[in-house]
């Protein structure tokens, strides 16, 4: 994900509606924010996700999050979405997602689940929910995972914290309510959006 060198934020735009896509893209994208996560566990997330892929920049990832099942994989595989993350680490899923050539991060928190998805051929890890288990936990982790496995924060991030997540070592943050809300207006999103467009990530990405 070479998009998180330009800012390390994946937008999780919960709620998102898809007549409100186009100007959230926007102010995430003047942000310097190059990710842009659609939730599916909310109405029309699939056509919100349409809206960014149509109107959004090429050198954004547009994506898809909360990925549950097989069938919405496909979906996803159908519209040519790059980009699928979930909560949880689930195998069949991480196979098919990269059968599909697709980037999929499925959620971790433990040892175990870090080395059933990353012998799954899963490269990218989210670790969810971040603010319960301390950047202590991550750090824990990454040193016992192999050199190649990336680790997203999701969960309990803001603008406040976030640096400390970089320096532990994640490599990306997700962050959700923080940086927007379906009850939001234009301009509380706009002041949101505006605090996370400072942060840079100098790590080389592979």
């Amino acid at each position: 994900m070479l998009q998180l060198s330009i800012n390390p934020c994946i937008a999780i735009l919960r709620g998102l509606q898809p007549a409100q896509a186009k100007d959230i893209g926007d102010l995430l994208y003047q942000a310097g924010i190059r990710i842009m996560e659609v939730p599916l566990n909310r109405d029309n997330a699939y056509k919100s996700i349409e809206v960014l892929q149509q109107e959004m920049p090429e050198n954004c990832l547009i994506g898809a999050g909360t990925v549950t099942t097989i069938e919405q994989l496909e979906t996803l595989h159908t519209m040519q979405v790059k980009l699928a993350i979930s909560p949880n680490t689930d195998i069949a899923i991480i196979k098919k997602a990269n059968d599909f050539g697709m980037i999929h991060t499925p959620g971790v928190a433990t040892p175990s689940e870090v080395y059933h998805a990353y012998n799954s051929g899963a490269r990218w890890l989210k670790l969810f929910p971040a603010g319960s288990y301390g950047t202590g936990h991550l750090k824990a982790l990454i040193s016992i995972a192999p050199q190649d496995a990336n680790f997203v924060a999701v969960g309990g991030i803001n603008a406040n914290n976030m640096q400390q997540w970089m320096e532990t070592g994640a490599k990306g943050v997700g962050i959700g309510d923080s940086i927007y809300n379906e009850k939001d207006s234009y301009q509380q999103s706009k002041v949101k959006i505006e605090k996370f467009s400072n942060f840079t990530d100098e790590i080389n990405l592979k």
